[in-house]
Order: structure tokens, then sequence, then C-alpha cells
């Protein structure tokens, strides 16, 4: 799926100083408000389901709002013990500009800065020493805590609207393609341990973090998303 959305953009790239060039003789009929909803969301780390609207009130500009309710992991590992169950929410929104396109049915190009919020609640496992002190500890056990998440960042997209014209000949189904690039923060908390617990081996999270006196619960990490959308417009 990756190499095919990359492809798709890189046609963009060849073709936005060729779009931003013409005068475009189209003019889509404004304002308009499409329902969208994702196709990768039900594949990603924190998978979901992603309803959202779009509005267009210019030619070139149009705005969206895209909630994301979180309730599964779209890349468990069968062949690991522990199945992750997480719940919680993505907000995303955006500003595009819309270069101009001679026809209804040409590829509706588009780039813009996207904000992007999440907040997720996962159900783990693991081993907890219970009472410790000076590293000695009473016993240990294997027991269940909550690891919270929350995500806060931005990136801008470029993405393609092609009309599905082979299956809807009104040209109100599209589907869209896009690829981004930014930065967010991300921080984790730890709740529910079991009473007078210490992790045995604290969940390691520097990835992006290099420092020896880094926060394991806080980074600041690159983000690289894509993805497929269907949006359909409501007249």
């Amino acid at each position: 799926m990756k190499k095919i959305i990359c492809a798709l953009l890189v046609l963009l790239a060849l073709n936005v100083q060729t779009f931003s060039q013409r005068k475009g003789k189209f003019t889509p009929k404004v304002p308009l408000l499409s329902l969208r909803t994702g196709i990768s969301s039900w594949f990603d780390y924190d998978a979901g389901l992603m309803i959202g609207v779009n509005y267009r009130w210019s030619k070139h500009f149009s705005a969206t709002i895209e909630p994301t309710w979180i309730f599964y992991n779209g890349i468990n590992n069968p062949d690991l013990d522990e199945v992750i169950k997480p719940s919680g929410y993505k907000l995303r929104a955006d500003v595009r500009y819309h270069f101009p396109r001679e026809s209804r049915r040409d590829p509706d190009f588009f780039l813009s800065p996207e904000f992007h919020y999440k907040s997720v609640n996962t159900e783990r496992e693991d081993e907890f020493g219970i009472n410790c002190l000076g590293g000695n500890c009473d016993y240990f056990q294997t027991a269940s805590y909550t690891e919270k998440k929350k995500e806060i960042g931005g990136f801008i997209k470029a993405g393609i609207l092609t009309p599905l014209s082979f299956i809807d000949k009104t040209d109100r189904l599209n589907l869209e393609v896009y690829l981004g690039v930014g930065v967010k923060s991300v921080k984790f908390t730890e709740t529910n341990l079991p009473l007078g617990g210490s992790f045995v081996n604290p969940p390691d999270r520097l990835l992006f973090n290099t420092s020896e006196d880094a926060d394991r619960n806080t980074a600041t990490a690159p983000m690289m998303p894509f993805g497929l959308k269907l949006s359909f417009n409501l007249r």
C-alpha cells in the first residue's frame, strides 16, 4: 500500500507546477460539504473507525475535521503472547489549498497543514517487584496496568482526490491519497499499578531520546503519515 501511495504522490510532485500554471476552467460548486472515512485507519497501530467532514467554501480552499474512534491494534502479532487492546480517539483537522483543474473528472491536487491529537489507553501486562527497597523486593508478580499515551503535533501533507467514475457516474464518490511530514510530542503515563509495585524492567520508550538523562515517558518524534480515504460529496 505504501508503494502505491508514494507512486501516486510522485505524480503529484511532477504535476503541481503544471497545474499551478493553468487558469483552471473548472469551478466547483460551492459551498460543498462532503462526508469521509478512512481506509488505512483500519491498519494503523492504534486503529479504528474514522468518520469526518470536509467543507469547501471557495474554488481553492476547504477545511476538514476527522475524529477517529480507536478500539483495536491494527498490527497485532499472533506470535507474541501479549494482545494489545487500545481504547481512545484521534483528532485531525486541516485547511487545504486546491490547485486549479480543467474538468470535474481531473484529479484534485491539494496541499495543507494538519493538526494532530491522540489520546489512547492500553491495558498491558508486566512483571513487578512488590515493596522493593534497595534492590530487594518482598516478592515478584505479573500484573496488569494501564498505559496512557497522548500525542500532539502537526505536519504538512500533499494529496490527490480522484473521482471514482467507474463506480459513481455522478463523480460524487472520491478516493483520497495523501502523504505528509511533520513532528509530534508524545507523553506516556502508567496507572493502576499493583499496590507497592515497581517495574522489574521499565518500558523502554527512548526511541528518539538519545540522552541518558532523558525521560523515558516523553519524546519528540517525526511523523510521516500516509493513507487512503473515501469521500462522498453531498451534492
